[in-house]
């Protein structure tokens, strides 16, 4: 029988991505079928795992790192030898329309069901997600749906049917496009805003737009928004003297910790610290 997750996402991105850490006993087995895209990065001791799926049998060693690719409705048994460590990513469908719209018809494209691979980017982005969660509890939209962006991506260009057919956009946004971008985030800081809602306004699927935003300023969407609540916070502590834990609310932090964690990083003192100086 199968444990529980140890850890999770929160609710608030549960409808594109859900992020969970897993520890299961040694000689365990699990059989499943979902509706979502599953990636599995082993993250413990190495472990024999033995799959079964649409008839064949696949068997192997996963030692940190090794990744496990399942579409939707694959219907796969999983049997280890010893205790597995693995994290945990449940993408959904919808993820992958929404992130492509322009150029491939998401309905057409299937993902390759794989066993094993070692891929750099999908452990940086599964170890960044963990990160976050074991922080903050994955709390932050944008920032999840960004990097479950980036993630669905990376799937249709490398382990999908239609590989060629996503291009790599270079050149940056159109200077009307940038300065709506922009003023969607300024006029939206405090809200959990979403990568789906700013690319909606801007006409452009969410790939397309978080692509070339970065290119033509530098930094993600995200990295932008967090810029816009640090500044906002700055005055509020100067100028309106607002307490440090209602600032960090008022321009849309989930926690004063959150708060305090970014802002240090961008100001190199904490929230404290800068209202003494």
């Amino acid at each position: 029988m199968t444990r529980s997750p140890i850890l999770w996402s929160q609710e608030v991105v549960s409808d594109i991505v859900r992020v969970e850490q897993h520890q299961q006993p040694a000689n365990g087995s699990s059989e499943c079928c979902l509706a979502n895209y599953l990636i599995s990065i082993h993250l413990g001791k190495p472990i024999q795992l033995e799959r079964t799926a649409e008839g064949r049998r696949s068997q192997d060693y996963f030692g940190v790192g090794d990744i496990m690719i399942t579409p939707p409705y694959l219907h796969r048994k999983l049997a280890w030898d010893q205790q597995a460590e693995f994290l945990l990513l449940r993408l959904e469908s919808k993820l992958f329309a929404a992130a492509i719209y322009e150029c491939v018809d998401a309905e057409r494209v299937e993902i390759i069901p794989t066993f094993k691979v070692c891929d750099p980017l999908i452990q940086q982005i599964g170890l960044a997600l963990k990160s976050e969660l074991e922080i903050d509890g994955l709390c932050d939209r944008l920032y999840a749906e960004s990097m479950a962006n980036a993630l669905a991506v990376h799937l249709l260009k490398r382990y999908s049917t239609r590989t060629s057919n996503i291009p790599n956009y270079t050149g940056g946004l159109p200077k009307h496009k940038l300065q709506q971008a922009i003023d969607y985030i300024q006029a939206h800081f405090a809200e959990d805003i979403s990568l789906e809602a700013i690319a909606v306004h801007l006409s452009m699927s969410q790939y397309y737009f978080a692509r070339l935003f970065k290119q033509s300023t530098g930094f993600s969407p995200y990295q932008y928004l967090i810029q816009c609540r640090i500044e906002r916070a700055k005055k509020l502590l100067l100028q309106e003297q607002q307490s440090i834990a209602n600032a960090a609310l008022q321009v849309g932090f989930a926690s004063q910790s959150q708060f305090g964690r970014h802002f240090k990083r961008l100001t190199g003192v904490t929230p404290k610290q800068f209202l003494m100086k």
